[in-house]
Order: structure tokens, then C-alpha cells, then sequence
């Protein structure tokens, strides 16, 4: 799947055997794939994203979650996060729940 299949009526949620570890604030964090042992460095905003995947959340409220605590427009925010979306579904580190 690709960004381009990933809408913001999409729930979300990390892949299995995937982990986050958020690094503290402005360090960003790192996903682990478990099975693979393959670590992947994220920003803040990044991090603070995949916080709000937790299967039952849309990509619609994740942003609006996002969009009171970053000083973004709701239109940019949307963009980066689908955009965010499909990269980390390609790499496998998310799903669609």
C-alpha cells in the first residue's frame, strides 16, 4: 500500500512486532521491527503521530488531535501526515486496522 492508498478515513495502527520508543522531547524516537531487527530514527512530529495509532482512530482525528499542538494549517498537516502515512506502510512499520 502506498500514500496514495491512504485516506484520512483510514485507521491506523503500528504493524505487529513493531515498537516505539519516543526518545524524550526533541530527540524524536525509534521504531523497532522486532522480528527483523531493523530500527528506524523519527522526528517529534513523527512520534507524536504514531501516538495517536491505536486502530480505532482515523487519520482525520489523529490530525485534528495534531493540529492543536503543532502551529501548522489543518490543510499542510493533513498533507505531511498522509504523506507520513504511507511511507511508514510501506516500509511496514504501521497498518491499516
Amino acid at each position: 500500500m502506498s500514500e496514495n492508498e491512504v485516506n484520512l478515513s483510514c485507521c491506523l495502527e503500528l504493524a505487529s512486532k513493531v515498537t516505539l520508543k519516543a526518545m524524550g522531547e526533541s530527540e524524536g524516537g525509534v521504531l523497532l521491527k522486532l522480528d527483523s531487527g531493523e530500527m528506524y530514527t523519527v522526528n517529534d512530529t513523527t512520534v507524536a503521530f504514531l501516538e495517536t495509532l491505536d486502530g480505532k482512530t482515523t487519520l482525520s482525528d489523529a490530525v485534528g488531535r495534531l493540529h492543536g499542538i503543532f502551529d501548522v494549517d489543518r490543510e499542510i498537516l493533513e498533507s505531511d501526515l498522509t504523506s507520513i502515512a504511507g511511507e511508514l506502510l510501506d516500509q511496514k512499520l504501521i497498518r491499516i486496522a
